[in-house]
């Protein structure tokens, strides 16, 4: 059977030392707390070094049973960019405790706002299940990913749910193209199995390559219900890892259809009178410098402030972004 990792005629850029070194790549355990876990709780113990097979596990404590323990690693490579990526993953995810997310391969960098270049390759969960909103959800899994994460779920990514299957090891694909992704999960180890989904999303909201690094993480959500306090131990065993450059130099990213414009005028009160064409929906999402606010869609805006200063304007609908303009007065 194939593995999921190709093999490369030149060997990558590893990144910085980090706690291990696996799969041609150097990774950082996490020891740090914070989001996404509930009660913000990690430990670097939580994820091993790589055995005798080169596989990695992630296991969820709970050492007071009141209390659970996180697991998340890291590559230490920024920007990895187009590409094509894989996994395999040994985990029935039939029977996934409601309350618990597998992190299953994604890219995130913190510092890309605002959808974090965020894409999820083969998230699963039931999102606590439901019953806090009066609904009883399955475990799913998803492809997708994030363009504005200051929205909801359902509003600020692009994500397509499927049903999980008790396969006890699954491998996924995801290749990653301006404007394009596409994503495939399989049955078993390699690319042999029974395609379970594949999905394909494109459009002016795709993500463009930035220092996004590749994250895998097990942990719980205090949100839908359930009982996140008292899970029990949850382990995943990641099997492999890969990570092949697009061979060529890709054509740019699709281009916003939004077109920005400003006048300005100075008399003691300085006015900026914004106009943009393109965008669809009846509000837009309007950035100066770098703070956000939602506007109507009406096609104009004046902003009026005191002093001199260089300011940053964009505007943004659900499918992209005009360029940044800047204005000096």
């Amino acid at each position: 059977m194939p593995s999921a990792h190709a093999a490369e005629t030149a060997p990558p850029d590893p990144g910085p030392a980090g706690s291990f070194a696996w799969k041609g790549f150097n990774w950082e355990k996490r020891f740090w707390g914070g989001a996404p876990q509930y009660n913000r709780l990690f430990d670097a113990a939580n994820v091993s070094n790589p055995d005798a097979n080169g596989y990695v596990i992630l296991k969820l404590t709970n050492p007071t049973g009141e209390a659970p323990v996180a697991a998340e690693f890291q590559s230490t490579r920024q920007g990895f960019g187009y590409g094509t990526y894989s996994t395999t993953v040994a985990k029935n995810l039939s029977i996934l405790q409601k309350e618990v997310v597998w992190g299953c391969l994604f890219t995130y960098d913190p510092l890309a706002e605002p959808g974090y270049n965020e894409i999820d390759l083969c998230e699963a969960s039931a999102w606590g299940g439901g019953a806090a909103y009066g609904e009883s959800w399955p475990v799913s899994q998803g492809h997708g990913y994030w363009f504005d994460a200051t929205k909801p779920p359902g509003q600020g990514n692009n994500t397509v749910n499927f049903d999980v299957t008790a396969s006890p090891i699954t491998t996924h694909r995801m290749v990653w193209e301006p404007g394009k992704l596409t994503f495939e999960t399989f049955a078993g180890e390699g690319f042999t199995g029974a395609l379970l989904k594949r999905t394909v999303l494109q459009g002016t909201t795709v993500p463009v390559p930035a220092k996004e690094q590749v994250h895998f993480n097990l942990w719980v959500t205090g949100g839908g219900g359930g009982d996140p306090a008292h899970v029990k131990p949850e382990s995943v065993v990641v099997r492999d890892f890969s990570f092949v450059p697009t061979a060529t130099t890709p054509p740019p990213a699709p281009v916003s259809a939004i077109k920005l414009s400003a006048t300005t005028k100075t008399s003691g009160v300085n006015t900026t009178t914004l106009k943009w064409i393109g965008a669809t929906g009846t509000s837009v999402t309007l950035w100066i410098n770098g703070v956000q606010k939602t506007v109507p869609n009406t096609g104009s805006y004046v902003n009026k402030f005191k002093g001199g200063a260089t300011t940053t304007y964009k505007v943004c609908d659900t499918a992209g972004c005009s360029s940044v303009l800047s204005v000096v007065t």
